[in-house]
């Protein structure tokens, strides 16, 4: 029996929103709300972007931030 062809995968993307004023804000290398003015920081072992201002471990990976 041939093999099942695989599925075309496809990049995950991120919309992420301003806790702030709830509008998408641009995920790059630095996120950043165009309309509030704040930028956001990310996961130095993950990448995850950084909401919460007074956070003190990554939401995604639990690894300490720095």
């Amino acid at each position: 029996m041939p093999a099942k062809p695989k599925k075309d995968e496809k990049p995950v993307i991120c919309r992420c929103v301003c806790p702030y004023c709830d509008v998408e804000i641009i995920v790059e290398d630095s996120p950043f709300c165009n309309v509030c003015k704040v930028s956001f920081g990310r996961c130095a072992s993950c990448g995850a972007v950084i909401m919460e201002e007074k956070a003190v471990k990554c939401p995604s990976c639990g690894k300490p931030l720095k």
